[in-house]
């Protein structure tokens, strides 16, 4: 699977993340963190990515929450009064407005 020369790391993560490590259980040379995907670009080339193990591709994206104006109304004034709004408040805010405090959060 290896191809010489084509490892590349995710956008924004050191190389050294993901560097081979020659005292991995596995015996490879290479973190027990790494996952390694052969990707082709759009001329065709195929490119090796290296990707932390933990990072699940295959889990489907949470959908955007869309909040009422009525709510961006009422968060927009509570973040104006005080940026963290914590413990009863939040529930409270939460309850009003209908929204799980991660939402207000």
């Amino acid at each position: 699977k290896d191809i010489p020369g084509t490892s590349a790391v995710s956008p924004g993560s050191s190389s050294k993340q993901c560097a081979p490590d020659t005292e991995s259980p596995s015996g490879t040379g290479e973190a027990d963190y790494c996952r390694r995907i052969l990707v082709r670009d759009a001329k065709g080339t195929i490119r090796e990515i290296v990707l932390p193990k933990g990072l699940d591709l295959d889990r489907p994206k949470r959908t955007r929450t869309s909040f009422t104006a009525e709510q961006l109304y009422r968060l927009e004034l509570e973040f104006q009064r005080c940026q963290y709004v914590v413990g009863r408040e939040r529930t409270e805010l939460a309850r009003q407005l209908n929204l799980s405090e991660t939402q207000v959060r």
